[in-house]
């Protein structure tokens, strides 16, 4: 055999060698190749509940009919129903000590100790014990500690009660020891003063009537004569614009008060508007007297309310106003305010919209591809609302107990499978 075919047959050696190599390969990997594709890289999740929702984000203002109450002297507010509570016509809101009554009540607190401490040891001197007794004495000394808290605390409204309290307790303990009659000449005299005292605190005190029925707040923020539901239509984006909520006004846990400032007001109504300016392309999904929901970040709650007003285009933007009637205690105190204006939401079984074949935009319907022992089941879905990303699914009419449950498997990337296909 010559050279050349001594190289020729070499040649063909290692073609032959070759093709045994690519043969081998594609009868081992080919077969692994189309299940990967076809079956075995299949992604699988589960159905889960979610939400979804068309909405916008905006800072808005909190419009009311509020009247505001200054005070008629100068001194220390005592309150009687508290930030955020309803109040009747005819009712006492708040009672306002003036500086000389301060030092007054404080005379009368010390006096009223010394009046229940004398009538405590008039009755010790009784050396008469009981069971009742031992109980009562207990009520006592509880009661003296609170009254002892609210002075050091300056709490004036419940002074009153817990020293009324005390002297009932005593009566009691007086009446079983058989000693109750004419208070001794002491007592008496302690008490006439006390009445005394009284009296020029009531001369130097100020109650503050309501006359209307309302929410009350403390809070002043200046512009409660400017925000008000009668010019939400007189307003200009200028307008909003140069609202500045400060805090050089009136808070709800400041007690002093000065002559003729601002003490209280009064939210006479309980619907409200919801105040805000919005871009003419987010404007325009919505439109007056329409149905939305409102999310109030502020308070975290939703509420429902009704679009009442939308203003003429003004430089590319819209004054706009929601108008609701829930949350006024939680939002009293607030004016300005972060809102997502929703103007659809919808929960229940939340899949990528990738994961849906067969969308019928018509009657908005879809099928999913569920996993049931090991098999690939299509089954037939409503879709109740959806977004770019996300589709909230429920089952038809006719789905029954073969429908979508919460925590089905289901396939990601239904891609290319077939009903009754083998899910490894």
């Amino acid at each position: 055999m010559g050279e050349k075919q001594k190289i020729k047959q070499k040649v063909r050696n290692k073609i032959r060698l070759g093709s045994i190599f690519i043969i081998f390969f594609l009868i081992l990997y080919i077969p692994s190749l189309i299940l990967w594709i076809y079956g075995n890289n299949i992604n699988t999740e589960f159905i889960r509940k979610g939400e979804i929702e068309s909405s916008v984000n905006t800072n808005a203002y909190i419009v009311r009919n509020e009247t505001v109450i200054n005070s008629p002297v100068e001194g220390k507010c005592i309150r009687e129903i508290n930030e955020g509570e309803r109040v009747r016509v005819n009712s006492r809101i708040v009672t306002i000590v003036d500086n000389i009554s301060q030092v007054l009540l404080d005379d009368l607190r010390n006096l009223d100790l010394r009046i229940i401490e004398a009538k405590r040891n008039e009755n010790e001197n009784n050396n008469l014990f009981s069971r009742d007794l031992t109980k009562i004495e207990k009520m006592i000394d509880d009661k003296l500690i609170l009254l002892a808290d609210c002075v050091n605390q300056n709490n004036f409204s419940k002074i009153g009660n817990l020293r009324d309290e005390v002297d009932e307790l005593i009566l009691k303990q007086a009446t079983i020891i058989g000693s109750y009659g004419e208070p001794s000449a002491h007592i008496q005299s302690l008490k006439d003063e006390r009445d005394t005292l009284q009296n020029m605190i009531m001369e130097n005190t100020e109650d503050i009537i309501s006359e209307y029925t309302g929410t009350v707040s403390y809070v002043i923020d200046g512009h409660e004569h400017m925000l008000t539901p009668d010019i939400i239509e007189k307003l200009t984006l200028e307008d909003l614009e140069n609202i500045k909520i400060t805090e050089n006004h009136r808070s709800h846990d400041d007690l002093i008060v000065n002559e003729n400032s601002p003490l209280l007001k009064i939210i006479k109504d309980i619907h409200y508007d919801i105040l805000f300016v919005m871009d003419k392309d987010e404007a325009s999904n919505f439109e007056e007297g329409e149905k939305v929901e409102v999310r109030i970040n502020d308070i975290d709650r939703i509420i429902d309310g009704i679009i009442n007003y939308k203003s003429e285009k003004m430089d590319g933007k819209y004054i706009m106003a929601v108008n609701v009637d829930k949350a006024l205690r939680e939002t009293a105190a607030l004016r300005k305010i972060n809102i997502d204006l929703i103007k659809t939401r919808h929960s229940g079984f939340i899949v990528p919209i990738e994961s849906l074949v067969n969308i019928n935009e018509r009657d908005m319907t879809a099928e999913i591809v569920l996993v049931r022992a090991n098999r690939a089941r299509f089954v037939t879905v409503k879709i109740k609302g959806r977004d770019e990303k996300l589709a909230i699914i429920k089952n038809t009419e006719n789905s029954h107990s073969g429908g979508v449950q919460l925590y089905s498997s289901y396939i990601l990337n239904p891609k290319n499978i077939e009903e009754g296909q083998m899910i490894e």
